[in-house]
């Protein structure tokens, strides 16, 4: 990625303002704030309170400056929807948005901040998100044969593992880079970090499942290798994206989509759920990369983790404990799923991000709560 060589702000994925990774070990990003926004048709005292669904302003562009087109007034009569301005009909907690006029880009959020927040990767804005449910109910989803015994063993130093949602992402050489969780026949939901941006050319682009190989065999039985046919950059505080297949995954005893949670859910604390990848090994008790490695770790209260992180873990967060020697996940496990069981289902709580140091002994881990953004999850697969 092009301007990426030094320590500069940038912004290569898309976030309302150019950011950083920071040399402060509790502090993986952080926005660069001081750089002032060059003027446009965003009025400096634009914003919207609570989720913008009463938001009347003017402006008409993304974030990532494209042009809205006009939101049909035939569905949402009541949101004044006459020129191409950036509404929310739909009360979509994450802001105002639009279709767009870029073809490969069905809807987007626009650069419009929240009344009194600043947005961005660190912005630390706190979002009311909802106590544990008692009773969850799933369908066909999150359901597996299982063939390996827990461990306490982390992805580095894992065993191997039987995770049939868990995605290789392969670049255009074939090698893997990246994990992904299945969600839907023709979706895989992954993080931002394993791309250098939102305008990634993806031909050459495939996500492989059905195997625990990392490298399989050629001609190995039930192996399916789908090219990737379009990225979705979830909002910006979030560090997801979606990645659409070009035709359906084929579901079966190695594949199978895995469930989402309820919208705002909090996974009880102890919770224990696991992690999988084929990421880096290394370390006192030495695990095997070229298979799906698993671990199984405890939930850690966003409280508690804060207390190690002195503050710094948001509420679209959630975090697992540590245990000594360390239980973590590691380079190329990035995007790889955090899951944990409900009944008979296993459903999908967390992303893995990079963390400055992965399996570090003592520190807990941290993860993107899925469960606040299962709204554009779910908004993503409708208008595809």
């Amino acid at each position: 990625c092009r301007g990426l060589e030094e320590n500069y702000c940038r912004n290569p994925d898309g976030s309302e303002a150019p950011w950083c990774f920071t040399s402060v070990p509790e502090m993986r990003t952080a926005l660069c704030l001081q750089i002032k926004r060059c003027a446009d048709d965003i009025e400096a005292e634009d914003c919207y309170q609570e989720n913008g669904k009463n938001y009347r302003g003017t402006v008409r562009k993304t974030r990532k400056g494209i042009t809205c087109q006009k939101i049909n007034p035939r569905t949402h009569p009541e949101a004044n929807l006459t020129e191409n301005y950036c509404r929310n009909p739909d009360g979509d907690q994450h802001g105002p948005w639009c279709y767009t006029t870029d073809p490969k880009t069905e809807f987007d959020y626009c650069a419009i901040k929240q009344c009194g927040v600043l947005l961005g990767p660190l912005s630390g804005e706190k979002v009311p998100i909802n106590e544990p449910v008692e009773k969850v109910e799933f369908n066909k989803c999150g359901k597996r044969e299982d063939r390996f015994q827990p461990t306490r063993l982390r992805i580095v130093n894992g065993i191997p593992g039987n995770s049939p949602w868990t995605v290789s992402l392969r670049d255009r050489k074939g090698n893997h880079f990246c994990g992904g969780s299945m969600v839907d026949s023709r979706w895989v939901i992954s993080t931002k970090q394993c791309f250098s941006s939102c305008y990634v050319d993806l031909p050459g682009y495939s996500a492989m499942m059905g195997t625990l190989f990392r490298d399989p065999k050629e001609g190995e039985p039930g192996v399916q290798t789908i090219p990737l046919t379009k990225i979705v950059c979830g909002p910006s505080e979030s560090q997801l994206v979606m990645l659409q297949l070009e035709y359906p995954a084929q579901f079966n005893e190695r594949v199978s989509q895995i469930c989402l949670p309820p919208e705002r859910y909090i996974v009880p604390e102890d919770t224990t759920c696991e992690i999988a990848g084929w990421g880096e090994t290394r370390g006192e008790w030495t695990g095997d990369e070229t298979v799906l490695n698993v671990a199984h770790v405890p939930v850690l209260s966003n409280k508690a983790c804060n207390t190690y992180f002195r503050g710094r873990v948001r509420e679209n967060e959630m975090c697992t404990q540590s245990f000594q020697g360390g239980v973590g996940a590691c380079e190329r496990d990035y995007g790889g799923p955090l899951a944990c069981q409900n009944r008979d289902c296993w459903v999908l709580e967390g992303v893995i991000i990079p963390m400055r140091r992965c399996g570090h002994p003592g520190q807990p881990n941290i993860f993107i709560r899925v469960s606040t953004y299962v709204d554009w999850i779910k908004k993503v697969m409708e208008m595809a």
